[in-house]
């Protein structure tokens, strides 16, 4: 149970962070995705596909430095947008204007299947409360 309190993702190390998503930030993603977060911070008007983009970034920002406490962020993020009704739409569409602009670019340490391990788990536990 230790290991639960202290990894955000777990069953995934801490260690294999790097290895969830398939995409990574570019310089240029990691400019923009502290331009949306400072945005986000201040209270800023977004529009969906903002949103959209700072969850994505957030994440693969997160993973990619092994970091809990964005990672956190991240999850909070995604609760209160939601709880403020801005849910996660037409997030394939942003994803491909990240790629397109090259903000984002092929995870080389990605592996399949890695954070489906993840939700799985949060599934099941969820299920047997």
């Amino acid at each position: 149970m230790e290991s639960e309190k202290k990894n955000c993702l777990y069953p995934i190390k801490i260690d294999d962070y790097p290895k969830l998503f398939d995409f990574v930030l570019t310089p240029n993603g990691l400019k923009y995705f502290h331009d949306l977060k400072r945005r986000y911070v201040l209270g800023k008007e977004m529009v969906l596909d903002e949103y959209n983009k700072l969850r994505l970034l957030t994440i693969y920002y997160a993973t990619s430095n092994r970091n809990e406490k964005e990672v956190l962020a991240w999850q909070d993020i995604c609760v209160t947008l939601d709880n403020q009704g801005i849910f996660e739409k037409e997030m394939y569409k942003s994803k491909e204007d990240l790629k397109e602009k090259s903000l984002i670019v092929q995870n080389p340490l990605y592996v399949e299947g890695l954070y489906k391990r993840y939700v799985d788990y949060v599934r099941k536990n969820q299920d047997s409360k």
